[in-house]
Parts: structure tokens; C-alpha cells; sequence
């Protein structure tokens, strides 16, 4: 249930060939940013960047003509015709996965910086940060997980007026996109600074709990988490959200207060709001109900114990869950100037729109 901050670098990109790492994963080290400084220690030591540090393939993106390649590494924009997206996530990690002593949620971390082929790099900011427009000015999504001290036990952050007038300002007139997850502690109060931050746009948590209904009974057993299915394709808006994606695993969530401007992308029974969008200004907000998918388990399997049951083959989450897309499509969604935001992932393909 916890997640930091994704930011993205705008800008297009031209068609060609990519330096691509293989999808081997890779830890994600040193999730404890101090002082409001970022932590982003990727697997070599390398501030997050796998470039430099795994062998390289060669992959077509876009429309390479007359079947002459090139090398294209996107590190930063250098060599490339558009920056790598570039992502913060703020607040502690979760905790409370399918083992709540061995499910790391770095997943999502750990995808991007071995997925993206250089295309998009993490920040962390574990303790909490002051946001200034100084602060925001270089992502282009920010993803904000568990807003405390403790995941589990608080307390709970607060943000001034200046901070809240900073981060509207982002969304709203620097076009930033904005991910909210929750649902990382029992203690309802944890929506308390999400809410403050995204009050600007209308949309709110409540305290409550949710459950996704479970669609396979098999899979939600193997995967410890229900199967969030009912996906709203009707909406143009928000239509791309669920675009190749059949099931994630929604466990505990809490439901979404969204005003008539806003779009309902997924709801569980009640009916009750599990992923609301809404445009504001030049910006994008995407609230999210829970925090299941940041945790490894969900994504490859690490951390669940279900994972080497022979009664789970074929209903493991890594097998029924489109989690990497879902992800794939929230980021683009909320930064749709990030056109070289690109992801190649052998274990869990992508499809890009």
C-alpha cells in the first residue's frame, strides 16, 4: 500500500530505434529518501538507471524505415528528441501485502526503470517533502502513496496552504498528471492528506472499506486479493484506462467521492467508485481506491506464498492479472505529452496506445 512519486518530462519523439535493458528486473535499493531528498538507488548504484548497467538490445519504436537502425539511447532526453518521463512517488511503503512481512511494494519502481528502456526514471521521497513549485517543476506525474510517517500507524501528514496552492497550480497550469493511491492502513484518517492535496479538483476519498467482487474464486486465493472487473468502456474520456485490462487485485480499498465533471473508470459492487479521472486545467488527477497494486506479489509473484502451490498454476496474479498494463495506461493517461513513454516487457507485455 505505498508508493512515492511518478514525474514526466514532456516533449515528442521521433520514430527510430531505442537501447533497450532486458526485462531481467532488477532491485530497487534504498527506498528511504531522507530530508525530503529523493531516493533512487537503482541496482548498480547508478542513481535508478539501468542503462549503463545491463546489456543492451535492439528494438524498433515507431516506424524505423528502409531497414537501416539506430541506437537511440533515451536517457534523459540526450540523444533522444524528447526527456525520459520523469516520475516521483511520495510516501512510505506499504506494508500489508499478500505477505506482510516479505511483499515489497516496489514493483512499480522496479518495472520502470528495467521496462522503459530508458524512457522514464523514479524518484522516491519516502519522508515527507515540501512541495514548492520549484519542487514540482520537473515531473510530469506524481504519484502519492501512503501520506504519513508510518504506513500503518501514522501519523499522518499535513500540508500547508502554500503546498496545496503549489500542487493545484502543477496539475492545473503545468500540465502535470496526478495519481493518488490509498488503503495502506485500517485507520481511515490516511485519506485525510490526499484529500487536501487534491481537494482542488473535486474528487475525495472517503473512510470506508471496499472489496472487489471476486470473479474466480481460484485466483483470489492464490493471489490473496479479489478481482477488480467491472471497468467503465463507454466513457471516451477514460475509456484508455481499462484499455487490455481484464482483472487487478483490489483488496480493502476505500470508495470515491467524484463531482459530475469528473469520470468513473472502474467501480465494485454498490455500486461504489474504485478509479475516478478528471481533467483540470492543462492537467490530469487519477484517484485510485487501493494500494494492492504496487506489491510485488501481485506483479511477478515475489512475496506470495501461493506462488510454488501446484494448486495454483495457471491462477497465479503474474498469469490473471494485467497489472504492468494498468499501470502502463494510468501513466499515460495522466501525462499523454510523455509520447516516448514507452514500455518492452517479455514476462508482461505491453500494448501502447
Amino acid at each position: 500500500m505505498a508508493l512515492a512519486a511518478i514525474g514526466l518530462a514532456l516533449g515528442g519523439c521521433s520514430a527510430g530505434v531505442i537501447s533497450v535493458p532486458p526485462s531481467e528486473g532488477g532491485a530497487w535499493a534504498g527506498v528511504s529518501g531522507t530530508g525530503g531528498q529523493p531516493s533512487n538507488v537503482g541496482p548498480a548504484g547508478t542513481g535508478g538507471s539501468l542503462l549503463n548497467t545491463l546489456p543492451t538490445s535492439t528494438v524498433p519504436v515507431g516506424g524505423a524505415a528502409g531497414g537501416t537502425t539506430e541506437i537511440v539511447p533515451c536517457t534523459d532526453g540526450e540523444g533522444c528528441e524528447c526527456s525520459a518521463l520523469s516520475v516521483a512517488v511520495i510516501g512510505k511503503p506499504g506494508k500489508w501485502g499478500a505477505d506482510p512481512n516479505g511483499d515489497s511494494d516496489t514493483a512499480l519502481q522496479e518495472w520502470l526503470n528495467s521496462s522503459s528502456a530508458g524512457t522514464a526514471k523514479v524518484d522516491n521521497y519516502t519522508d515527507r517533502p515540501t512541495l514548492t513549485s520549484d519542487f514540482l517543476a520537473p515531473y510530469g506525474v506524481i504519484i502519492l502513496a501512503s501520506l504519513s510517517d508510518d504506513s500503518l500507524t501514522g501519523p499522518f501528514w499535513t500540508f500547508d496552504d502554500s503546498e496545496v496552492a503549489a500542487m493545484q497550480d502543477w496539475v492545473e497550469n503545468k500540465g502535470g498528471g496526478l495519481i493518488t493511491l490509498t488503503s495502506y492502513t485500517g485507520d481511515g484518517r490516511e485519506v485525510n492528506p490526499t484529500n487536501q492535496l487534491i481537494a482542488f479538483s473535486g474528487i475525495s476519498y472517503n473512510m470506508d472499506g471496499i472489496y472487489a467482487t471476486c470473479m474466480d474464486w481460484r485466483a483470489c486465493g492464490c493471489a490473496h486479493s479479489n478481482t477488480l472487473s467491472t471497468w467503465i468502456k463507454t466513457d471516451p474520456v477514460i475509456a484508455n484506462l481499462s484499455n487490455n485490462v481484464t482483472w487487478v487485485g483490489l483488496d480493502n480499498g476505500r470508495s470515491i467521492n467524484a463531482p459530475a465533471d469528473a469520470h468513473v473508470a472502474a467501480t465494485v459492487d454498490g455500486p461504489k467508485n474504485a478509479l475516478v479521472g478528471k481533467l483540470v486545467g492543462n492537467g490530469h488527477v487519477l484517484v485510485y481506491a487501493d494500494e494492492w497494486i504496487t506489491y510485488t506479489s501481485q506483479w511477478t509473484g515475489q512475496g506470495n506464498s501461493s506462488e510454488n502451490d501446484p494448486t495454483c498454476a495457471g491462477f497465479l496474479p503474474e498469469e490473471d492479472y494485467q497489472i504492468a498494463q494498468f499501470w502502463y495506461n494510468m501513466i499515460k493517461w495522466s501525462q499523454p505529452s510523455a509520447t516516448c513513454f514507452k514500455i518492452i516487457d517479455v514476462q508482461q507485455p505491453v500494448i501502447s496506445w
